[in-house]
């Protein structure tokens, strides 16, 4: 990585109220998200990898057992909304001794974003403004947002967005407003999050049948995959 050290946090600690059980813990080709994500993170590069919990946090925990360089981080406000939950993560990152030079920010609930597409962000972050975010939708590119790289320059601007405002706001909306500064990478495999029983369904025929994860097997994780 030419630009520097990047760290990641992921966010794991929403309570999956749409979905009626912990997103985090649903398989995916054979792991829970909130280890998937996770471990895409480390492959991708980053290290330190912070997931913050909340929400079922002493059963999503234990799925992140045995990942070299991933520690929970547990945020007791999580039922605020999302953008405490990345004020926390983002806090502790950058009270890392010695600093990152960049964090990316990621999440368990967008099963198709692997350590490729991590990796793709975090090889564009060095541009000329030190941001890089996920551009997808339709037409393509329409949406900028996460997951994406923060450069340490821009943390502390984004720290005090976060704490202007509350509930779900996050990176996303401070992307958006400082779009000229961001380099955007094509990434249509964020375009997927997880949150009510209808993706499930459509994650369930994207694994299909006979494959862990399959129709059938989608299912919650309250163990550590071995």
């Amino acid at each position: 990585m030419s630009g520097g050290r990047v760290a990641a946090v992921v966010l794991a600690a929403g309570g999956s109220a749409r979905l009626g059980r912990p997103k985090q813990l649903v398989v995916h080709a054979g792991e829970p998200l909130v280890r998937r994500a996770a471990r895409a993170a480390r492959l991708a590069g980053a290290d330190p990898v912070l997931v913050v919990l909340g929400a079922h946090a002493d059963a999503v925990a234990p799925a992140l057992a045995g990942l070299d360089g991933v520690r929970p981080l547990l945020h007791a406000g999580w039922g605020a909304g999302m953008a405490g939950s990345l004020l926390a993560g983002l806090e502790a990152v950058r009270a890392a001794d010695p600093a990152p030079d960049a964090v990316l920010v990621t999440l368990a609930d967008q099963p198709l974003v692997d350590a490729a597409a991590l990796g793709r962000l975090i090889a564009a972050w060095p541009g000329a403004h030190a941001l890089a975010a996920a551009a997808y939708g339709d037409p393509p590119g329409a949406v900028l947002g996460v997951p994406a790289v923060f450069g340490r320059a821009h943390l502390g601007a984004l720290l005090d967005a976060l704490r202007a405002v509350d509930g779900d706001a996050g990176a996303g909306r401070w992307l958006r407003a400082h779009r000229a500064m961001v380099t955007p990478v094509p990434l249509p495999e964020a375009a997927f999050d997880l949150d009510t029983p209808a993706d499930l369904d459509r994650l369930a025929a994207l694994d299909g049948p006979g494959t862990p994860g399959g129709p059938g097997e989608v299912t919650s994780s309250t163990e550590a995959p071995r």
